[in-house]
């Protein structure tokens, strides 16, 4: 448990918190007992309040053990959950996945949840209650052996094969439940973006059965988590019935005054290792996620970074088409760009233009990337590429964290504020905190993420609509970065500057339908010069 290094001061404290608050509750509970068998003599009044005094302190410490072991699990909980959180998202720098998509987000969000669960309600609980069933087994030694018998069966019963029984059962089922949630979300997501091609081929009523059938069988595995809920509470409470028959049986005759309190020691050791059961049975799901957060991804142990930059890239006659589609979003694109030129990416909105830049992005196997000596190169240009996407990614930390993706770019606190200036964000400093991402507008965003860029410094720049939500004074402030770069490509509807790229792509409904300098389609006067005019007007 690596991820736990700096941590193990809190957990050390907290589980030796909460054997003493449960050993407390236990001895709680045994006073009681042992005085509701002492009143069978009729001892003095002063004993009674003695044991009654003795009861409110333990009752007193119990208290005050439990409030500060929650204050340190939880201390050391959020300061693991918010190191997993940091180098998670350092690391996602180089993912393939679209961190972008709701199904990766979800997945994400049930996986902290499942890490904050891994240490609140199983780690330390366990372990907490593992020692308070040794310390009792080894105090069972004072009245006999058949109740230390009797106390390692129930904690192995409680504390190992019940859990270990219905862990598999509860693993299979969230397998299940996760392998349909991936199989609806496609759907979901096939049946909104699609929705007019499943008009016309008659196919939406077939897409609502199948919903329907995959709805249906969640709700079944829901069923089936209650169900195992269920009967591990009642193989518990079976436990600790048999369990208390069997001390009745073995004390009854020759120790029956300390029946009331073994039985009452029972009971409160039983109320405290039952909320560890259906936590522990979760177990192996938990680490599964867990090892996926904090699994050793570091630059050693990654293949080693090619070193020839990317000069080219084409593209050969590329369709594209979302996952669980028929209908092409990209249909027999062509388009090539080299290195020292800038190119626009123009077009109505919906026309693919984002699409095309996301598949240069992400990379498929009709673009090819070409080094100086046309040999193929690296797999993505996200190595070479200074990234604008359309939507960009801030995290709950400061400007400075934000800009130099925690540290992954290398700039001084000097540089951050003087780009802050330059970009008309003064309110903000590089130790200023992003308490929440919904604090940014629109137009910060696009202004923290342009300073990221300029940091990142790469050879490449890739911009979606690097102007929108900006004014005038800072949009031409913009643009003049741009330029100052080696290679850019940009998707944009703002054409004030448009004279000014090397070559322009033009894209209507996924076909690229003009391509070339700014000169010859202006003077073909075809769709370049007519969504030239139409933004003249709009000024």
């Amino acid at each position: 448990m690596n991820y736990l290094r700096t941590e193990r001061k809190y957990i050390l404290y907290s589980i030796l918190l909460g054997l003493a608050g449960g050993l407390v509750g236990v001895s709680i509970f045994g006073l009681s007992g042992y005085m509701i068998s002492l009143s069978f003599f009729d001892p003095p009044f002063f004993i009674i309040i003695l044991i009654i005094a003795v009861i409110k302190l333990f009752g007193m410490m119990k208290g005050a053990f439990r409030y500060i072991e929650r204050l340190l699990s939880h201390e050391a909980t959020f300061q693991m959950i918010g190191r997993l959180r940091l180098n998670y998202f350092k690391r996602s720098i180089d993912l393939k996945e679209d961190t972008h998509s709701v199904k990766f987000i979800q997945w994400l969000n049930q996986h902290f949840d499942q890490v904050e669960d891994y240490y609140i309600r199983i780690i330390y609980p366990y372990a907490t209650a593992a020692l308070l069933s040794l310390i009792l087994t080894i105090l069972s030694f004072y009245i006999g052996a058949e109740i230390v018998i009797l106390m390692i069966v129930t904690a192995l019963f409680l504390l190992v094969v019940i859990p270990k029984v219905f862990e598999r059962l509860v693993y299979r089922n969230a397998a299940e439940r996760e392998a349909v949630d991936t199989q609806l979300y496609m759907k979901l997501y096939h049946y909104i973006h699609d929705f007019t091609d499943l008009f016309v081929t008659k196919q939406i009523d077939e897409n609502k059965v199948k919903m329907e059938e995959m709805l249906h069988s969640i709700r079944k595995n829901e069923d089936k988590n209650s169900l195992y809920d269920a009967l591990m509470t009642f193989s518990a409470r079976m436990v600790q019935i048999l369990g208390i028959i069997a001390v009745i049986i073995l004390m009854y005759q020759e120790l029956p005054l300390l029946v009331p309190m073994v039985l009452l020691l029972l009971i409160s050791y039983f109320d405290m290792v039952m909320p560890v059961m259906a936590p522990a049975s979760n177990y192996r799901s938990v680490k599964e996620a867990v090892h996926v957060l904090d699994a050793d991804k570091s630059p050693s142990g990654m293949a080693p970074e090619q070193t020839d930059c990317i000069s080219r890239v084409i593209i050969d006659d590329l369709d594209y088409c979302y996952p669980g589609s028929k209908q092409n979003v990209l249909n027999h694109i062509n388009a090539s760009f080299e290195k020292g030129k800038k190119y626009a990416i123009i077009g109505s909105s919906g026309s693919g233009k984002t699409t095309l830049l996301k598949r240069i992005i992400q990379g498929d196997e009709r673009i090819g990337l070409y080094d100086h000596e046309d040999k193929p190169a690296r797999e993505s240009v996200i190595k070479d590429a200074s990234i604008m996407p359309q939507h960009l990614d801030f995290y709950n930390a400061s400007i400075m964290d934000n800009v130099t993706m925690f540290g992954h770019f290398r700039a001084s606190e000097d540089t951050v504020r003087h780009l802050l200036d330059e970009l008309q964000i003064k309110n903000y400093q590089p130790d200023t905190m992003i308490a929440h991402t919904g604090r940014l507008s629109g137009g910060e965003e696009k202004r923290l993420h342009f300073i990221r860029m300029i940091i990142e410094d790469k050879h490449w720049w890739i911009l979606d609509e690097p102007t929108a939500r900006l004014d005038d004074v800072l949009k031409e402030k913009v643009w003049q970065e741009i330029f100052n770069k080696e290679t850019v490509i940009v998707s944009t509807h703002d054409l004030s500057r448009l004279e000014d790229f090397d070559y322009i792509y033009y894209m209507e409904q996924g076909e690229m339908i003009e391509a070339g300098t700014y000169e010859s389609l202006i003077e073909r006067k075809g769709e370049v010069w007519h969504a030239k005019e139409r933004f003249k007007d709009n000024l």
